[in-house]
C-alpha cells in the first residue's frame, strides 16, 4: 500500500522543517557571533592585563626587584589559564635584558614594535600607544603576542617592555551553557509554534475544506444541486463561493443542453434527408463516371480496330494491287479466248468488291473531326474533379488545384478534354493503390499558350520507359491496353496542343499539357459567327 501524506501534514512538516531549519541557522550564527564577542572579550582583557601589569612594574619599580615582578607574573599565569608565557625586558645601553620570565624552558618572546614586520595575512595590531599585538600559530594552536612598553620618564632604567603570549581559543563552560540554553528556548518556541500551526490549521482549515470535499463528491455522483457552505470570509470561503458559482452555472448548462438535445432530435430528420440527397448526388456522380469510363474503355477498343483495320489493309492492299496486275497481263494474253475472258471479269468484280470493305472499314475507324467550342479550361478541370471526386475519395487520394484567375479561354472539344484527364486519372489511381495525392494547375505560358501541370506522388516513371510512353499498344501494366496515353496524344495534337511526360526526381509522374489560347480577335469572332449562327436558325424557323 502507498503511503500517502494529506495537505494537512504536508504543511506542518514543511513549517517544522522551515523552523528547525531556522533553529540550526539561528544556532550556528549565535555560536559565531557569541564566539567572535567572547574572543574580543578575551583579546582586550588580555591587553588590559599586560598593560596592568606594565603599569605595576613601572609603579613600583620592579626592574630594581625582580623577584617581586617574577611573583606578578607566576600569579598571572596561575590566574589566567590562557596566558601561557610572559617575559619581561630592560632596556639597556647593551641592548634588551630578560629581567623574568614565567617560561624558562621555552623560546624567547618577540618585542613587538613599529618596526615590527607584519605577516602575509596583516594581522599585526596596535590598539592603544606603546601596545602591539600579533595572532601566531605555534604546536597547532594559535595564540596573540602582546608586547606593552614600558617608559618611566623619570628614571632611565625603567624602561622595557612586558611580551606576553595568551592562547587564543579557549573553553568556556559559561559561552557552552549560554548555547544549550538557547537552543532550548528556541526548541520550544518551535514546538510551540507547530502546535499552534496545527490547531489553527485544524480549526480555520480542515473543517472548510472537508465540507467543500463533500459538496464535490455529492455533485459527482451526479446532485447538480448540491452547495457547499460558507463558513468564512477569507480564501477557503472564496473558493466555496466560487464552487457554487460553477454549480449554478452547470446547472444553466445543463438545462441548455437538455434543451439543444431536443433540437438536436428535431434536427435528425432533416439532416437525414440531406445525407440521402448527397447519397443521391454521389450515386450520380458515380454513374457519369462509369459512363465515361466505359466511352473511354469504347474509344480504346475503336483505336485498337482501327490499328488492326489499318494494318491489314496494308497488308491486304499489296496482295491485291499485285494480283490486280496480274489478271490484266491475263487478260491480254488471251484476248479472243471469251471463258477466259469473263472469268477475268469475274475475278476483278471480286476483287473491288474486297477493296471496297476495306476502304469502308477504313472509313468507320477514323476518328471524327472535334467539335472545338470556346471554353473556360478552369471550368473544366473543376467539372471533372466534382465528376471523379466520389472515386478519389474512396481511394484516399486527395486533390489540390492552383488554377490560374485571369485564364484567357481556349477552343475546346470538352469531351475529348475530359477523355485525356480521364486517362490520366486512371493511370494515378493505378500508381497509387495505397491512397496519394493529384495536384492540378494552371498558368499562362507566354502571351498564346495555356499551361497544364498534372502531378501524382504514385510509383512515378522509369527513366528507359518515357521514350515508348505514347506508344500505341505498349503499357507496363499487366491489364492495360495500351491506347489510353496514345489516344490522349492524338486529343492534344487535334488541339493545336501537345502532351509530355517530364523527368521527376521526387516521387510521382508529372505531365505537361499545352493548349492554343484565343487572342481576343478569335473569341469576337467566335461571338459574331455564334450570333450568324443563332440568326439563321431564327430565319429558318420563320
Amino acid at each position: 500500500m502507498r503511503f500517502r501524506i494529506n495537505l494537512q501534514w504536508k504543511i506542518l512538516l514543511l513549517a517544522a522543517g522551515t523552523m528547525t531549519l531556522i533553529l540550526l541557522i539561528s544556532s550556528y550564527l549565535h555560536g559565531l557571533i557569541t564566539g567572535a564577542l567572547v574572543e574580543d572579550y578575551r583579546y582586550n582583557n588580555a591587553i588590559s592585563q599586560v598593560i596592568t601589569l606594565a603599569k605595576r612594574t613601572a609603579t613600583h619599580n620592579y626592574f630594581r626587584t625582580p623577584d617581586d615582578l617574577q611573583q606578578e607574573m607566576q600569579l598571572i599565569i596561575s590566574s589566567r589559564r590562557d596566558f601561557k608565557q610572559l617575559d619581561a625586558y630592560r632596556s639597556t645601553p647593551r641592548g634588551l635584558e630578560l629581567i623574568a620570565t614565567t617560561a624558562p624552558e621555552a623560546p624567547r618572546l618577540p618585542v613587538l614594535d613599529e618596526h615590527t614586520p607584519d605577516n602575509e595575512l596583516g594581522e599585526l595590531d596596535h590598539p592603544l600607544p606603546e601596545v602591539f599585538s600579533i595572532e601566531t600559530e605555534r604546536n597547532g594552536a594559535r595564540y596573540w603576542e602582546i608586547t606593552v612598553a614600558i617608559n618611566d620618564r623619570d628614571d632611565g632604567d625603567g624602561n622595557g617592555y612586558i611580551s606576553a603570549l595568551v592562547l587564543k581559543s579557549s573553553q568556556s563552560g559559561f559561552v557552552n551553557r549560554l548555547q544549550r540554553q538557547h537552543n532550548l528556548v528556541l526548541s520550544g518556541a518551535v514546538l510551540a509554534s507547530v502546535t499552534l500551526f496545527y490547531l489553527l490549521f485544524a480549526l480555520f482549515f480542515r473543517r472548510p475544506a472537508r465540507d467543500l470535499v463533500q459538496a464535490m463528491a455529492q455533485a459527482r455522483c451526479g446532485d447538480l444541486q448540491v452547495r457547499a457552505r460558507v463558513r468564512r470570509d477569507d480564501e477557503l470561503g472564496e473558493i466555496a463561493r466560487s464552487f457554487n458559482s460553477l454549480m449554478d452555472e452547470i446547472s444553466e448548462r445543463h438545462r441548455e443542453r437538455e434543451e439543444l438535445i431536443t433540437q438536436i432530435r428535431s434536427f435528425n430528420d432533416r439532416l437525414r434527408q440531406e445525407v440521402e440527397r448527397a447519397t443521391q448526388e454521389a450515386r450520380l456522380a458515380n454513374e457519369q463516371l462509369l459512363k465515361a469510363q466505359q466511352r473511354l474503355a469504347h474509344s480504346e477498343r475503336l483505336a485498337v480496330i482501327g490499328q488492326l483495320t489499318a494494318s491489314l489493309a496494308h497488308e491486304i492492299g499489296t496482295p491485291l494491287n499485285a494480283i490486280s496486275g496480274h489478271l490484266k497481263l491475263l487478260a491480254r494474253s488471251f484476248p479472243q479466248n471469251t471463258e477466259a475472258q469473263r472469268r477475268i471479269q469475274i475475278i476483278e468484280t471480286q476483287l473491288d468488291f474486297i477493296v471496297g470493305i476495306v476502304k469502308k472499314l477504313l472509313a468507320r475507324t477514323h476518328r471524327p473531326r472535334p467539335a472545338l467550342v470556346e471554353s473556360d479550361v478552369n471550368a473544366l478541370i473543376r467539372e471533372f474533379l466534382a465528376l471523379v471526386k466520389p472515386t478519389l475519395d474512396e481511394r484516399r487520394i486527395e486533390t489540390r488545384i492552383g488554377l490560374a484567375p485571369t485564364l484567357p479561354p481556349a477552343r475546346v472539344d470538352q469531351d475529348a478534354f475530359r477523355q485525356v484527364f480521364l486517362n490520366l486519372v486512371n493511370n494515378s489511381l493505378d500508381a497509387m493503390p495505397d491512397g496519394g495525392r493529384i495536384e492540378i494547375t494552371t498558368a499562362l505560358y507566354g502571351e498564346h499558350t495555356i499551361e497544364i501541370i498534372f502531378r501524382d506522388t504514385g510509383t512515378g516513371i522509369a527513366p528507359e520507359d518515357f521514350e515508348h510512353l505514347f506508344e500505341p499498344m505498349w503499357t507496363t501494366k499487366p491489364s492495360g491496353s495500351g491506347f489510353g496515353l496514345a489516344i490522349a496524344r492524338e486529343i492534344m495534337r487535334e488541339h493545336g496542343g501537345q502532351i509530355e511526360a517530364i523527368p521527376n526526381a521526387e516521387r510521382g509522374a508529372i505531365f505537361r499539357l499545352t493548349l492554343p489560347a484565343m487572342s481576343p480577335s478569335q473569341q469576337l469572332e467566335m461571338k459574331e459567327g455564334e450570333k450568324d449562327v443563332a440568326l439563321s436558325a431564327h430565319h429558318d424557323r420563320r
